[in-house]
């Protein structure tokens, strides 16, 4: 559990608030969690998305990798968000352990039923090793 963060809190963008169309890794494309972001601790990770078309289910997992390219993203375990249904709006926050993570994360959506959802945000919230 995180606990009073103070200064040492840094938001993380995994997908800026935008309208996902289809079937891919959000944007951007991945984060860092080491280099000038070394963190330490829970990192809380969270969705927030408005309510897709009729039909439209939106699922979100974040996956990891120990490089950049696409292919070598692997799941998270326990980093599965809870499906969308359609028409549905939801929020959700799942704590996955920073040194049980490799050094890029990011999240990937499905679409399914149609094409676009409502706007998703997904943000992570972690403390930095060294403070500022």
């Amino acid at each position: 559990m995180i606990h009073n963060l103070g200064s040492k809190t840094t938001l993380i963008r995994l997908n800026d608030n935008a309208v996902v169309t289809a079937t891919g890794a959000g944007t951007p494309a991945y984060v860092d969690l080491q280099g000038d972001n070394d963190f330490e601790g829970d990192i809380a990770f969270i969705i927030s998305a408005a309510a897709a078309g009729s039909g439209v289910t939106l699922t979100a997992k974040l996956q990891h990798s120990d490089t950049t390219t696409s292919g070598d993203f692997v799941d998270i375990t326990g980093g599965g968000f809870t499906a969308a249904a359609a028409n549905t709006a939801f929020r959700e926050k799942i704590y996955l352990n920073s040194n049980d993570l490799k050094r890029y994360v990011r999240v990937y959506f499905t679409v399914s039923g149609g094409t676009g959802t409502g706007a998703v945000a997904v943000l992570g919230l972690a403390s930095k090793k060294y403070g500022n």
